[in-house]
């Protein structure tokens, strides 16, 4: 069982093959479930298509470079055309992220031609369009410099205070500031704790990180 609460980053950690992907899958609707249930408020959506689950507020970062090819405004404004009706209020919610996640210089580039830092702001901007309750993130900085990996996760805290929900999928070194941290192994919940006690359970450590996993 992973329970998650309103406003508070959650770690997803695992070794590859642990069952990482899977569970995400199987949380926005790729794959169907061969028992247990999936909740969102209290409210079984454990049969319920893919696009009835985002609506209801769940979206899901990939961890490649998933963009349209066309310009960082179009790419905002593409996914806004699907659920806002209002022409003015689509332009002005491509704004107000543009702003928010420092977008507004890129505003007429192809999202192809962006850095990998850009990437990401642009896609963690594109997420929050449709107000989701729950972000899942899987390894949203990996291959970035500190600095933007910094930039990444100051702007993934600021989510929080609108009590969205953000789980990452990554290094343990990359997710100190998780309220709760899961470990799974061959689809299981091996051990729940924070990041130090995780990095104090010698037997997590040395079963499922090497040391430049942790530090």
């Amino acid at each position: 069982n992973i329970d998650l609460f309103p406003g508070e980053i959650v770690g997803l950690l695992g070794p590859n093959g642990s069952g990482k992907s899977t569970l995400y899958g199987t949380i926005i609707g790729q794959y169907k479930v061969d028992s247990g249930s999936i909740f969102l408020n209290q409210k079984d959506i454990t049969e319920k298509p893919i696009h009835e689950r985002a609506k209801l507020g769940i979206a899901y970062l990939s961890q490649y470079r998933s963009v349209f090819n066309m310009s960082v405004f179009d790419n905002l404004l593409g996914i806004c055309q699907i659920s806002i009706k209002s022409i003015e209020q689509q332009t002005s919610l491509c704004e107000k992220l543009m702003n928010e996640f420092n977008l507004q210089h890129l505003k007429n580039i192809n999202a192809n031609l962006l850095s990998g830092g850009e990437i990401r702001r642009l896609q963690i901007a594109r997420t929050l369009i449709n107000n989701p309750k729950v972000i899942l993130l899987d390894e949203p900085t990996s291959s970035l410099d500190s600095e933007t990996e910094n930039k990444i996760q100051l702007a993934m805290k600021k989510l929080t205070e609108n009590k969205t929900t953000i789980v990452i999928a990554h290094r343990l070194s990359t997710i100190q500031s998780a309220s709760k941290i899961f470990v799974i192994d061959n689809g299981n919940v091996v051990s729940t704790g924070t990041h130090n006690e995780l990095l104090n359970n010698s037997n997590i450590y040395t079963n499922f990180y090497r040391s430049e996993d942790v530090v």
